[in-house]
């Protein structure tokens, strides 16, 4: 019969078939047992150099972006930075700057968002006008982060140095007029003086965590001072001076009690210094001058046992001169001048045997000279014009060592200048005229022109009263000579 009709044939053949499919089958098995080896042997070699491989930077993403956003939401508050707050203000202009203008792209968890958003919101808010004077930003170029600016020594002497630009992408402890003295990185001191700051002051800078000074002296800065700048726990110094600030001293000023400084003269505030002023028992320094304030000189200043510097000058304030200044016994500068001051000079002042410069001219003083203000043996300026002050001075003014300007002009002193006056040897200047003096001044005075002393000027009543009359006092060696009744005044020739 045919091959394929062979019963023989065919069994052979269905034989090989099936050697044939074993085959196949232990070739498919061995090819992927054999690809999953290499397999798992490559993604040990990538785990391996995964472990010894820089991580990859983080990603600026939007969800990453979502995080800082809602931390300064959390600070300053959904309805100043939220998708429905007012748009454009400081604080979205500082938070669209944090998270697409920032060089830095801080990542949400960083410990320094807090601080950078809020010098960055310093910027928008207090910027009104124009650019700063010092290092402003350059939002045109990120790479020009480096400039020059005059600052100002701790004796108050001028240098240049070099300092990051405000908003750069630098570390905003290299930014000018910021210091992390701290050595932490977080701010501790804010410092623009004299940097065509316009604007205001946002009342978030409270929020810094450790900051301790803020100094924003000679600026345009406006408004009302913040209430919330009496709770920062670690505030020592303010130093507000010579701005356009208004309104009155929050009462949270005074619970500020780790103050040592706080300065706010030179500005345009009002109303009256409460008598709260006693709970800030740390104060080195308090200076409220030009201004409107008004109303007494509170008694409880007399419990600031450290003060040692303190001007009240050119207010409103009335009342007399609390007898508890004497209580100020640290004392080594006291400005009064330019007030409403009534009453006499409390003879307590003799306890203020440190203080150097006392000045109480301009006001409505009256009465003798108390005997005790011989005993401040360190007062160096002497300022009483422009009072009613009467009496005499005492031959003890010659205990007055360190005394180096004596302007008693325009009261009603009687009797004759003491020679006692001689036996200061540090004196340069005696203004002694529009008083009631009377007598010869000894021509002896005319050696403290030549050294080793140094007197510059002498003025006394000793021109012709009223054009013709007598002079009033006689003086040889005085440099001018005055009228008290025409109140003017010509070189001694």
């Amino acid at each position: 019969p045919p091959l394929y009709k062979n019963r023989r044939f065919r069994m052979y053949s269905i034989a090989a078939a099936i050697l044939l499919v074993l085959v196949v089958v232990a070739v498919v098995v061995a090819v992927v047992f054999n690809t999953k080896d290499q397999s798992t042997k490559i993604v040990e070699v990538d785990q391996a150099s995964l472990r010894i491989a820089a991580p990859t930077p983080q990603p600026t993403s939007s969800r990453w972006r979502m995080g800082v956003r809602e931390q300064v939401e959390e600070l300053v508050g959904v309805d100043k930075v939220g998708p429905g707050a007012p748009r454009p203000t400081p604080y979205t202009d500082a938070l669209d700057w944090i998270l697409d203008e920032d060089p830095m792209q801080l990542q949400k968890d960083s410990p320094f968002i807090t601080q950078r958003y809020l010098l960055a919101l310093l910027y928008f808010s207090a910027d009104k006008d124009g650019v700063w004077r010092n290092c402003p930003p350059n939002f045109d170029d990120h790479n020009d982060a480096e400039c020059e600016a005059t600052v100002f020594d701790q004796d108050g002497q001028q240098y240049n140095d070099t300092f990051a630009r405000l908003l750069s992408g630098e570390p905003e402890c290299e930014w000018y007029g910021v210091s992390c003295p701290g050595g932490d990185n977080f701010v501790r001191e804010i410092e623009l003086m004299t940097n065509n700051m316009t604007g205001t002051l946002p009342p978030e800078l409270a929020l810094m965590p450790v900051l301790q000074r803020l100094s924003f002296v000679n600026n345009e800065l406006t408004g009302t001072l913040h209430s919330e700048f009496g709770s920062m726990k670690h505030l020592i110094d303010i130093e507000f001076h010579y701005n356009l600030f208004t309104g009155t001293v929050p009462e949270s000023f005074y619970d500020a009690d780790n103050l040592i400084r706080l300065n706010l003269g030179g500005n345009l505030l009002t109303g009256t210094i409460s008598p709260q002023i006693k709970n800030l028992r740390s104060l080195v320094g308090l200076f409220t001058f030009d201004n409107t304030f008004s109303g007494s000189i509170p008694t409880e200043v007399g419990d600031l046992e450290y003060l040692s510097y303190t001007r009240w000058s050119s207010n409103l304030h009335s009342g007399q001169i609390p007898t508890e200044i004497g209580q100020l016994t640290n004392l080594i500068e006291l400005y009064l001048q330019w007030n409403k001051l009534t009453g006499p000079l409390p003879s307590t002042v003799g306890e203020l045997t440190y203080l150097e410069d006392f000045f109480i001219n301009n006001n409505e003083l009256t009465g003798p000279l108390p005997t005790q203000l011989y005993s401040m043996e360190s007062l160096t300026f002497f300022y009483c014009f422009d009072n009613s002050f009467l009496g005499t001075i005492s031959s003890l003014i010659g205990s007055l060592t360190n005394l180096e300007r004596l302007i008693i002009r325009r009261n009603f002193f009687t009797g004759t200048l003491p020679s006692e006056l001689m036996e200061l040897e540090n004196i340069t200047m005696i203004w002694a005229h529009y008083n009631d003096f009377s007598g010869t001044v000894s021509e002896d005075f005319c050696d403290f022109y030549d050294e080793p002393y140094r007197l510059m000027s002498f003025y006394t009543d000793c021109l012709p009263s009223d054009l013709t009359g007598p002079p009033a006092v006689t003086c040889v060696c005085c440099t001018d000579c005055c009228d008290t009744v025409q109140e003017t005044c010509m070189v001694n020739e």
